[in-house]
């Protein structure tokens, strides 16, 4: 009986807990967590801006070339910067120029870290220049800032390794026989502006010839442009040589295998020989080879001033490709090196002149639209600042009208059946002066009556027209490159217009720091002689300016 109440009990307690398990089971809520994770970004300093390595130090991109962008970054986020990518983007002359994007180690907070971007290029790389857009990615989107580099390329140079002359002598001169040695001293040079690589030369000669002084092949690790290189041999022909002519062959080489020219040199037995010791430039003309430069001098150290002119506002053009933008057009009728002018140009204002970029308006190969477009801008905003200056500088094709003689800046899509859609002088210099800045300073390398640095767009009727000169009103200063039916020619050595260069050379030169006195006297000067020199033809530059400054323009400083 005990045992069966006992029994019981057990069985009710049983089932108390087990329902009030159940219930705990049923009513008992249900967390959820909504966990957020904490973001640390990476922020980004720029410690050294990117700047551009090349191998050979020249600062452009050969052909064959391993080059590198490089700059320094410093981590000052929250937190570390992981799963960074180096990007590069080109743009502009990039025949044969490869660039890639690199994987980057992590960047910890307060780290800094060196990024280079990897160039290499190939035989087909051009004449140009080539602009960079480089910055480092970050997943989740803090990435630096993009910059730009522009940086010149530059096509491959070829060398040419030739044999210039040779000659045949004896110790006492006489004829050339059997059994009696002869010298051959081989003159070799590089006639062409590339270095050689690699260079071997070897003197083949048939069998029973021999060569006493033992070594038939030269190598050469470089050979520079115009060098020369002279060999010596000492040969004999033994009394087995049959036949009365010896056939030696010079077989030149180098590394690409298609830059030395072969030379065979046939001898005849019983031949004069030249008497006594060779004497090597007496005898034998060297070609002059001219150590050129693909950059103008004016291109390279540019001066790099403290200047700053915040208040300074300028319009660069350089046309120089009318030929793309019309039909009937061939390419003499472009106008050379005149988008190279309007870019070193607007170098100088930045660097030299202290102007700031976002005041600048620079155009290359600009049609009537973005002219006038620019123009506006920047007049319009200089119209706001009563303490402006406003440069204007212009390379490229100018047209008369050959009624009203009215001389016209051309833009690349217009010629002389469509004047109207053309930017006139009188209009432009009006425009200028409307913003009543302190000073207008204008540059015309271009000239005016239907000539043009090759060959002109000319009127209809093909001839020369002497445009009209308004007069100038505000506070304006006008350098023309031509006076009256002249025209503005190309310096080509120095791949400038003759005018440009030599504003540019004066910019150089004085660092910016000359008065337009001194300025016009260098101009009329240098432009003028270099004219008559280089082309044979007069170009003569002048200065025009409004009745407001007739007296003090002299003495304006940039």
């Amino acid at each position: 009986m005990k045992i069966r109440k006992l029994f019981v009990a057990l069985l009710l307690l049983t089932l108390y807990v087990g329902t009030g398990m159940a219930q705990s089971e049923a009513t008992s809520p249900r967390m959820s967590f909504n966990i957020t994770k904490e973001v640390k970004p990476p922020l980004w300093q720029i410690v050294e801006e990117p700047y551009f390595v090349d191998e050979d130090g020249n600062k452009a991109i050969d052909a064959n070339e391993k080059c590198k962008i490089v700059m320094k970054l410093k981590n000052i986020g929250l937190g570390d910067g992981l799963g960074l990518t180096a990007k590069i983007l080109a743009s502009g002359t990039t025949n044969g120029i490869t660039v890639s994007d690199k994987k980057i180690p992590s960047i910890k907070v307060n780290g800094t870290a060196t990024v280079e971007f990897p160039i290499t290029t190939t035989m087909k790389t051009a004449d140009g220049v080539a602009e960079f857009t480089v910055y480092v990615d970050e997943p989740l989107g803090f990435n630096t800032e993009p910059y730009k580099l522009r940086v010149q390329t530059r096509k491959f140079q070829e060398p040419l390794i030739v044999v210039k002359d040779y000659i045949v002598s004896g110790d006492n001169g006489g004829v050339l026989e059997k059994q009696k040695q002869f010298n051959l001293q081989i003159l070799l040079q590089n006639i062409q502006q590339g270095i050689g690589e690699n260079v071997t030369v070897k003197l083949k000669h048939p069998d029973n010839v021999l060569n006493i002084s033992g070594q038939d092949l030269f190598t050469f690790p470089t050979w520079g442009p115009g060098e020369t290189q002279t060999l010596d041999f000492q040969l004999i022909v033994n009394g087995r040589y049959e036949g009365t002519t010896l056939p030696l062959k010079v077989e030149i080489t180098e590394k690409y295998g298609k830059y030395g020219q072969n030379k065979d040199i046939n001898l005849t037995l019983n031949q004069t020989l030249a008497s006594g010791t060779i004497t090597v430039g007496s005898n034998i003309k060297e070609t002059a080879i001219e150590d050129v430069s693909l950059r103008s001098d004016v291109d390279r150290d540019i001066p790099q001033t403290n200047k700053s002119n915040p208040h300074c506002y300028a319009i660069i053009i350089g046309n120089q490709d009318y030929h793309s933008y019309q039909k009937g057009l061939s390419s003499e009728q472009d106008v050379p090196f005149a988008a190279e002018d309007a870019s070193i140009f607007n170098e100088y204002c930045e660097k030299t002149l202290g102007v700031d970029a976002r005041n600048i308006s620079f155009l290359r190969n600009a049609t009537s639209a973005k002219m006038n477009q620019e123009i506006d801008f920047i007049t319009r905003l200089a119209a706001r600042d009563p303490q402006a200056e406003i440069i204007f500088y212009y390379a490229g094709h100018g047209l008369p009208n050959e009624n009203t003689k009215e001389p016209y800046l051309i833009p690349v899509d217009v010629n002389a059946s469509t004047l109207t859609s053309a930017i006139a002088l009188y209009d432009l210099y009006q425009s200028l002066s409307s913003t009543n800045a302190q000073r207008i300073t204008v540059f015309l390398d271009a000239c005016f009556s239907g000539g043009g640095r090759d060959m002109g767009l000319v009127a209809s009727r093909g001839i020369k027209v002497t445009p009209k000169k308004d007069a100038l009103s505000g506070n304006i200063v006008v350098f023309s490159a031509t006076s009256a039916d002249q025209t503005a020619l190309p310096y080509t050595d120095k791949k400038h217009g003759m005018f440009t260069y030599f504003l540019l050379k004066k910019l150089q030169d004085s660092k910016g720091e000359c008065n337009y006195s001194e300025l016009f006297d260098y101009l009329n000067k240098n432009v003028g002689e270099s004219s008559l020199r280089v082309n044979r033809k007069d170009q003569t530059p002048e200065v025009n300016t409004s009745l407001q400054v007739q007296n003090s323009w002299q003495n304006w400083r940039f």
